[in-house]
């Protein structure tokens, strides 16, 4: 089979008609056989907003070449940049400190892939915000651009020569802005205020599961296959803005804040191919799965932080003091008080003397946390004894509505079983079903340490053989 082999194109950009592409004309490129940045005149060719100076010796360069050859590059770094995908790569903490909200430097690539750069910590009062019931706020950073610096303007045509002449600011800074953007979320006013944050967080992650249409969770359900596979057209538009947390007002009075970073942030994951195929397919990203997990625990870490600590018992403590009195120093020798000593020296380390008192358990539960969803897999601390006490204190923190099943674990083997909930659901604590949770204990069989955390990770559900959906039989059994 013979090709036809075409020519090499020109790599200065000229066309055959030596007109030059690209030297500014915006033209949609109708094949009038006329050059133009939207065609070079053919039905076969169409540009991409991709426009560079094509130089020749005699041209008068001026301001707007010199801008063309910035665009260029330009062009060239964010198309790059937006094939890569949006978020966050490094930075941009948020934190409400009395009022004000504190944004750090960071780097970010927005959608289109501009790079958003700040080298400073960005200062917003809040005091100004005047929310509605249902009002809350993404915190974001779009791209931003001022000029700076002066320099004579010298040389230009038709000035007068005697004139003291012009002076304009050479230099273009490119940085970030951060803003407030004002949005609203049915009900979120009638939630107890300690829950709002947790409530309104999930539902964020239920729409960021649907917002791309998938195909087991849409309209139609996963009943039947979806009509169409074809890849999915070039975004007529797309957000200009990265963000990086929600601002929740937490009071009535509405002057208390909350800031949730990873309701709304999500770092640079995979491509924008990647994540839209797998939100068709009603699969999870991998930043979205690990935001989920991050603001679960972030959530918890915070609420914990804020409960007080529950005085120490000192009374069986003081009772043991109590009997080294006189008499008993009648019928002890000195060596026998010391070993009394030492031991009561080991029940004080080991907390089985003079330990915290017990704390109320709707402290201590997630629900009065304002918890009451969870990511399909996570960690919790959790200090105990025994399996039994493991029990005891599980049901504490999650409540008896999930169907518990404590399994031993190495650790490795826990981050593997973590990593394998991504695309499950998420757990709710209470609901018309008992869902099912297995509690991964970390053990290594070389060592005697217990650790002071467990992992949990929704339980997958098979339905295999000839029985029935009624008879599921979980992953693993």
């Amino acid at each position: 089979m013979t090709i036809a082999s075409e020519s090499p194109a020109d790599d200065t950009g000229s066309t055959g008609s030596g007109t030059g592409a690209g030297t500014g004309s915006t033209g949609s490129g109708d094949n009038t056989g006329t050059a133009s940045s939207g065609s070079d005149g053919t039905p076969a060719t169409a540009g991409g907003g991709v426009d560079r100076l094509n130089p020749f010796d005699g041209l008068f360069l001026r301001a707007e070449h010199l801008t063309r050859m910035q665009d260029y590059a330009l062009a060239l770094a964010t198309a790059v940049g937006a094939g890569g995908g949006p978020g966050v790569v490094e930075g941009f903490e948020v934190v409400n400190s009395q009022g004000v909200l504190q944004i750090g430097g960071g780097l970010a690539i927005d959608a289109y892939g501009r790079p958003l750069r700040s080298g400073r910590a960005v200062s917003l009062p809040l005091a100004a915000l005047t929310p509605d019931t249902d009002t809350f706020w993404w915190v974001e950073a779009t791209s931003a651009a001022w000029e700076f610096g002066e320099s004579a303007v010298q040389g230009t045509l038709c000035d007068d020569p005697c004139s003291g002449g012009a002076t304009r600011r050479p230099y273009l800074a490119e940085g970030v802005r951060i803003r407030l953007t004002p949005a609203t979320e049915g009900s979120l006013g009638s939630q107890p205020p300690a829950d709002r944050r947790g409530w309104l967080a999930s539902r964020l992650f239920a729409a960021e599961r649907t917002e791309a249409s998938p195909w087991p969770y849409g309209p139609a359900g996963w009943t039947a296959l979806p009509g169409s596979w074809a890849p999915p057209p070039a975004a007529p538009t797309r957000p200009t803005a990265v963000r990086l947390a929600v601002l929740v007002p937490v009071s009535d009075d509405r002057k208390g804040w909350e800031v949730d970073v990873w309701a709304a942030r999500r770092d640079r994951g995979g491509p924008p191919p990647q994540r839209y195929w797998q939100g068709r397919l009603g699969m999870r990203p991998w930043d979205v799965f690990t935001a989920q997990v991050l603001q679960f625990q972030e959530l918890l870490a915070d609420r914990s932080r804020a409960q007080p600590l529950p005085a120490s018992d000192l009374a069986s403590l003081t009772d043991r003091l109590a009997r080294l009195d006189e008499s008993y120093l009648k019928r002890h020798t000195k060596t026998e008080l010391g070993e009394e000593i030492a031991r009561m020296v080991e029940q004080l380390g080991a907390g089985l003397l003079g330990g915290p008192q017990q704390a109320r358990q709707d402290l201590l539960g997630l629900a009065g946390l304002g918890i009451h969803e969870l990511p399909p897999a996570g960690y919790l601390p959790c200090s105990y004894g025994t399996t039994a006490d493991l029990g005891a204190v599980l049901t504490r923190l999650l409540g008896t509505e999930l169907d518990l099943r404590i399994c031993h674990y190495g650790p490795a083997e826990i981050a593997q079983a973590v990593q394998e909930a991504q695309h499950r659901d998420r757990i709710p604590l209470a609901g018309p079903c008992r869902t099912g949770v297995d509690i991964l204990v970390p053990a290594d069989p070389c060592s005697e340490q217990q650790g002071s955390w467990v992992a949990f990770v929704r339980r997958a559900v098979r339905y295999c053989g000839g029985g029935s959906a009624g008879a599921a039989v979980a992953a693993g059994d």
